[in-house]
């Protein structure tokens, strides 16, 4: 199990401008970091390269640096797309999610992760957030492997039973998901899991080999989310039990972009750093519970 990061550890900021992937790729590389998660969605919501200039230009001024630096992109998060919400601009998004894959392709990611969708409004929330998800994947997934990329889909934390419930915040659903979808896999993401107070042992265990990413990370509620692990509530020692139990082989992927919020700039590289030697504690910890296993 490799440690990973995202781009967008240092995006969100209480100031400031938004600081382009690039440069949080050469402060990653510097803190230690060889493995990236390649957050697309950040750039779509600004006036980004990606979004203004020349896309296809940007992706390969990205996968160059990465060369440069040697860093290897094994996930991205594609826009966040709720493609079941009838009031979106639907060619618009889907455009760009064109893009993110292609984008994908470029940077070698292999699991490009995105959110499920819910159907509001309906006497038949569950069936038909099935049926509309079934079909937005079956077309994604087969363009998406057409270009040499995997779609995971992530664990919805839905807090919430009224009006509507969030489809695919369950392994069971995700898995009912997945076996509906050619070439489609799962992102499980651990923070997730947590506030929704779920097994997250059996969680993983019947996502079995359809588990292909994970994004990690810690809260103190459901409105202080994506911390740096053992800052919030998240029994550490609990969770790489469970990966261990489950001998997961994929990346370990720190997603904690409200970390570094309102960090000092003169700070955030001894930050990043300290974001890694947390990380690759905490792969130490599951190899030592591999032995016990």
């Amino acid at each position: 199990m490799r440690l990973s990061t995202s781009t967008n550890i240092l995006f969100e900021r209480t100031y400031g401008n938004p600081i382009d992937p690039i440069e949080c790729m050469k402060l990653c590389k510097k803190a230690g970091y060889d493995v990236l998660d390649f957050c697309f969605h950040d750039l779509t919501t600004y006036n980004s390269e990606f979004m203004i200039g020349n896309w296809e230009t940007y992706m390969h001024k990205v996968k160059n640096t990465a060369d440069g630096l040697g860093i290897e992109f094994s996930q991205g998060h594609a826009v966040v797309y709720d493609f079941c919400n009838c009031d979106l601009d639907h060619q618009y998004f889907e455009e760009i999610l064109r893009k993110n894959i292609l984008g994908a392709e470029i940077l070698g990611i292999n699991w490009l992760v995105m959110h499920p969708s819910t159907v509001r409004n309906t006497a038949t929330p569950f069936k038909d957030s099935r049926e509309k998800n079934i079909e937005f994947f079956t077309k994604w997934c087969d363009f998406a492997n057409d270009h040499n990329v995997g779609i995971v889909i992530e664990n919805m934390w839905d807090c919430h039973m009224s009006p509507f419930k969030l489809y695919c915040s369950t392994a069971e659903e995700m898995v009912d998901l997945i076996d509906e979808v050619p070439y489609l896999g799962a992102c499980w993401d651990a923070e997730h899991g947590a506030i929704m107070q779920q097994n997250q042992l059996e969680s993983m265990k019947l996502l079995g080999n359809r588990l292909k990413a994970t994004h990690i990370s810690d809260y103190t509620s459901n409105q202080d989310i994506h911390l740096l692990p053992y800052l919030g509530k998240v029994n550490w020692d609990e969770l790489m039990s469970a990966f261990a139990e489950i001998d997961y082989k994929g990346d370990f992927d720190l997603e904690i972009h409200r970390y570094l919020l309102t960090m000092p700039m003169e700070n955030v590289e001894s930050a990043i750093r300290l974001s890694y030697e947390i990380g690759q504690g905490l792969i130490k910890l599951y190899e030592d519970k591999k032995e016990l296993v």
